[in-house]
């Protein structure tokens, strides 16, 4: 005898029931990259990386500026007298 197709249950894929009654689901999901994903910073993080570009930028200033110094000692020791900068 036909039937028609309502009656009879569809299977749903990757689904179970353990022994309790809970259902139990797999979801099957690509690999996300997330080294490309930006999202929002914090405020704090915001702070902090300019904070950290002050302090380096800073090192570079005194760093320049102590090499500006020992080049003119050089120069005064060579010649008698310091350049005009």
């Amino acid at each position: 005898m036909k039937q028609p197709q309502g009656i009879k249950a569809k299977k749903k894929k990757n689904q179970t029931t353990n022994i309790f009654g809970e259902t139990i689901g797999r979801l099957h999901l690509e690999r996300q990259d997330i080294d490309n994903r930006s999202g929002k910073k914090s405020k704090a993080l915001r702070l902090a990386e300019k904070i950290e570009k002050a302090e380096e930028s800073a090192a570079i200033e005194s760093e320049l500026g102590r090499e500006q110094e020992e080049m003119t000692d050089e120069f005064k020791q060579a010649y008698g007298f310091a350049p005009d900068m």
